[in-house]
């Protein structure tokens, strides 16, 4: 089964969600994510510390891109004869308490059980003011993206090649331990934000989540994305197309942003043309290249 199917399966039909974080009235925001061994991460590639601050900005993002602010927390950890030994729990513990005390998130519960891999699970519950959805998009809004895509998928790909760690040491740190865009939601809640989500599964993948959630079609022109020549150079548009777990945001808003926030870029990447009809078939993403239509080869890494 498709990962879609299996998610259905315990909704009724078109009472899927269609966020990362659920509201629960007035301003209470959760979230819950996992990193586990061999789907997410290797051991001999991560360690303890990574895995603890990638854990938590992972959920984090999820939380920020709902317009909220992190809270409290539950963790639950699945640990394998790798991941239960003193030294790894010592490393992996310090490094989960520095982090939340980063964004004075408080750990109040969770589970601990063995298993025969690690599985790192964090739910995180936040507040917000306004939350964003990812169905608010309105006819006509401006496609924003925060930073630059295709570096985690560049760093992944030189794990996995056994690249030089000199010259691919900055796209490493990004597949590694990616930073959540939190820092920027007090300034971006001053703009109208219709629509809002992280960049985890890679753009064409979560583009057309955001067009389906809005009901309606995103256009995308390749020339106007923030890439780094050399992920462009090793990977081809349909590798930064499909560079997953960046964590940057994608944003729907009538508003003219700021090309900077606190240092970071937003760029305006495309539109947003809301469907007339209910038919799903007008819900789609189209990529133009030097003014022609792009077609990717795949959509990228899928969890079935």
């Amino acid at each position: 089964m498709k990962e879609s199917e299996i998610i259905q399966s315990f909704f009724a039909k078109n009472q899927t969600p269609l966020d990362d974080c659920h509201l629960i009235p007035p301003n209470t925001l959760v979230t819950t994510d996992s990193l586990v061994e061999g789907t997410h991460f290797l051991h001999n590639w991560s360690n303890p510390t990574q895995l603890a601050q990638k854990l938590i900005e992972v959920n984090v993002s999820d939380i920020a891109a709902s317009g909220g602010i992190p809270n409290i927390c539950f963790l639950n950890l699945g640990l394998s004869d790798v991941s239960k030994q003193k030294s790894w729990v010592s490393e992996f513990s310090k490094a989960f308490k520095k982090r939340i005390q980063k964004y004075h998130i408080r750990l109040v519960g969770g589970d601990t059980f063995y298993s025969q891999t690690t599985h790192l699970t964090l739910t995180l519950f936040g507040k917000t003011k306004k939350a964003w959805f990812r169905d608010g998009g309105n006819d006509g809004d401006t496609l924003y993206l925060t930073g630059t895509i295709g570096n985690s998928e560049l760093g992944l790909q030189s794990l996995k090649q056994n690249w030089p760690d000199s010259k691919f040491k900055l796209a490493q740190k990004k597949h590694l331990t990616p930073d959540s865009r939190l820092s920027i939601v007090p300034a971006l809640s001053r703009f109208q934000i219709h629509a809002c989500m992280d960049l985890t599964d890679g753009l064409i993948q979560d583009a057309k989540k955001l067009a389906k959630a809005s009901c309606g079609h995103l256009e995308i022109d390749l020339n106007s994305l923030p890439v780094s020549k050399i992920a462009l150079q090793m990977l081809g548009w349909d590798g930064i197309l499909s560079s997953g777990e960046e964590l940057e945001l994608l944003i729907l808003s009538k508003s003219h942003l700021p090309k900077k926030i606190k240092n970071l870029s937003i760029t305006p990447i495309g539109k947003f043309i809301k469907s007339n009809t209910k038919k799903k078939s007008e819900f789609s993403v189209t990529f133009l290249l030097d003014g022609q239509k792009y077609r990717p080869s795949s959509e990228g890494f899928v969890h079935f």
